[in-house]
């Protein structure tokens, strides 16, 4: 079992029909978390932004209309006689007055929680309202502490080109290459001929296309390959790092795990090897921790590349919400189990299970549940092993947004984590919930649906070679 992340991320391979969504809901409304939270950091899709600091007043987190603007990859513009501001992303417009309780967004009425605000002759809008109003989402993450922000754009392949789209459906960046993958630490990988650049949030090339392959950014660092050499540049495109080892993968907690030969190993950000290339197979840090084959068996190491956790584990998982999945020969009663099965059970980072165990199958935590299969059907255990949430259903993927694809009579539809089902089985196909929309089949129609279940973007299905759908 490896986690290590694939370089070619899936595209949606789909001819663009979509129906775009008009509806605006109800923006703006800070969470009590928000309006407690005091002038911090901010991060965009995971980057910190420097060039402009967050402040809260009355509740409200504002931002400078320049600097929110330019990291969201829209236009921002002031005019000082009329007191007027607009924002625009691909063709979605918001007008806002200085001091007015009342917005437009698309041309169409909203009503504004925390107004506008003029502060040293700069203007300064509420962050929440923009960003929800532009599709994306904002958070408080208290451990940062910092605000984050997430765009939610979502590459969107049509007619052999790649465009981005917002959660409504529309297109943000128009479709002029043909390949290009979801934005990662700011930018975008697309394709043009057979060489690789980088797209920045406004749709501007910022790193040229030159390279043979390329990879995501993680940590403010990505993989490329060229005339025959791989190594690491940094958000300018230029080449900071060229160590040489046969294969090289993100950063994680500062470390990049690299493959000499057989083996695995880590480096620094100097591209020294701190932890040596010795293990038949290795997994990113995650919460201090990176998961590592010696003799055949999983255990852990820390960052020092000492063995905290033993390696006696037939399969095993990131740590998760402090918690890591893995596959034992050995129950929690002491008994021995089958070789061809195991039974899964959970590991805080002592060591020690947290949660028995006991499953005949269980998967990662995500949305703070696990799924694991019981006689009973599959169910969702908290971080304690309570059963949070007991289904009928055979079948059902991880949650995502809050929302968990479950399969009945053939077809796919999504529950809530009360178990209700709020799309109703209809899908012959029906991934996962990321950033407000899941890739979704339906007869011969594919494309990206809300969580209503509505497709905001939509083509014609095309189904997968049979040697590909059988992975081979």
């Amino acid at each position: 079992m490896s986690n290590r992340r694939s370089l070619k991320q899936r595209i949606l391979k789909i001819a663009l029909g979509a129906a775009l969504s008009a509806q605006i809901v109800a923006f703006g409304v800070a969470p009590a978390a928000l309006a407690a939270a005091k002038a911090s950091a901010v991060t965009v899709d995971g980057v910190g932004q420097s060039a402009w600091t967050p402040i809260v007043k009355d509740g409200a987190v504002y931002a400078p209309l320049s600097g929110l603007s330019a990291s969201l990859g829209a236009v921002g513009k002031y005019d000082g006689a009329t007191k007027t501001i607009s924002i625009q992303q691909g063709k979605r417009v918001i007008v806002l007055q200085i001091g007015a309780k009342t917005a437009k967004v698309g041309g169409v009425k909203s009503a504004l929680g925390n107004a506008a605000l003029l502060i040293d002759k700069t203007p300064y809008v509420p962050v929440r309202f923009v960003t929800e109003a532009l599709g994306g989402s904002l958070a408080w993450n208290a451990a940062k502490p910092a605000y984050e922000i997430d765009t939610r754009l979502h590459a969107f392949a049509a007619d052999g080109h790649t465009s981005f789209i917002n959660v409504y459906g529309e297109s943000v960046i128009a479709a002029t290459y043909g390949i290009a993958s979801d934005f990662s630490g700011g930018f975008a990988r697309v394709k043009q001929g057979d060489a690789y650049g980088y797209l920045d949030r406004s749709g501007k090339l910022a790193i040229p296309v030159q390279f043979d392959d390329a990879y995501d950014f993680s940590e403010g660092l990505a993989v490329v390959r060229q005339d025959g050499k791989a190594g690491y540049i940094d958000r300018a495109g230029q080449v900071v790092l060229s160590p040489d080892y046969d294969e090289l993968y993100d950063f994680s907690e500062g470390l990049a795990l690299v493959r000499k030969g057989d083996s695995f190993g880590y480096i620094d950000k100097s591209g020294k090897l701190v932890i040596p290339a010795q293990y038949e197979d290795a997994f990113y840090f995650s919460g201090g921790l990176a998961a590592v084959q010696i003799d055949g068996s999983y255990g852990y190491i820390d960052k020092t590349g000492k063995l905290v956790i033993p390696a006696k584990y037939q399969s095993v998982s990131d740590f998760k919400d402090g918690l890591a999945l893995v596959q034992t020969l050995v129950n929690q009663p002491g008994e021995t189990v089958e070789e061809s099965t195991g039974v899964f059970g959970y590991l805080n980072a002592k060591g020690e299970f947290a949660i028995p165990a006991q499953y005949v199958e269980g998967y990662s935590f995500s949305n703070g549940l696990a799924a694991v299969e019981l006689d009973s059907g599959v169910a969702f255990i908290d971080k304690t092993g309570k059963v949070a949430l007991q289904t009928a259903y055979a079948e059902v993927g991880d949650f995502g947004d809050g929302l968990a694809a479950f399969e009945q009579g053939g077809k796919y539809g999504y529950i809530n984590k009360k178990g209700e089902v709020v799309i109703q089985p209809q899908f012959d196909i029906a991934d996962r919930f990321e950033r407000g929309l899941a890739h979704a089949v339906k007869g011969d129609v594919e494309g990206l649906i809300n969580a209503k279940g509505t497709f905001v973007a939509q083509g014609k299905y095309v189904a997968p070679p049979a040697s590909e759908a059988e992975g081979k």
